[in-house]
């Protein structure tokens, strides 16, 4: 593991992104039902969790901008280069969670599957380079399709079933 600090420049790009997507969450809530047809009280507006969720990431991304202006991410000495090599997990991720949201949720397999498929897909991806080295890539693959499997259930079963939210 990498021990350094980021530095002040990349501290205020990442701040400025966590308030860009607290920005999209925060409207994502407001233009949600409110419910108002039942005459539910606002307290049980499904927007109001993810709000303030959104609140709390601008509110923190804030903070990280604020504390890289202090620590000079404007005076231009810290900008580091960008390796996209080092970059690679987080392109990986990103793409993973493109290809299920895009590809699979709604697309075909019900809900459960895909979240499985997700997991298990995902899980492996990040443990091939030491499961490849270390000769265990059969039994890595199947642990992969276990958890997925049981995580798929498990997000099934608690937002169909508990939570009562409709699932694709």
């Amino acid at each position: 593991m990498d021990d350094r600090k980021p530095s002040a420049f990349a501290d205020l790009v990442s701040g400025a992104c966590w308030v860009a997507l607290a920005a999209a969450i925060m409207i994502g809530a407001w233009r949600m039902d409110r419910l108002e047809h039942l005459q539910a009280s606002i307290y049980s507006a499904p927007g109001i969790v993810p709000g303030l969720i959104g609140v709390a990431l601008a509110f923190m991304g804030l903070v990280l901008m604020l504390r890289a202006w202090w620590a000079g991410a404007l005076a231009g000495a810290g900008r580091p280069a960008i390796v996209w090599g080092a970059q690679a997990r987080l392109f990986t991720a990103v793409t993973l969670c493109l290809a299920f949201a895009i590809g699979l949720v709604g697309r075909g397999p019900p809900f459960w599957l895909a979240a499985a498929i997700f997991i298990a897909v995902t899980v492996f991806a990040f443990q091939f380079p030491e499961r490849r080295s270390a000769g265990t890539l059969a039994r890595g693959a199947l642990i992969a399709v276990v958890y997925g499997l049981l995580a798929g259930y498990a997000v099934h079963y608690v937002f169909q079933e508990l939570f009562l939210v409709r699932l694709p």
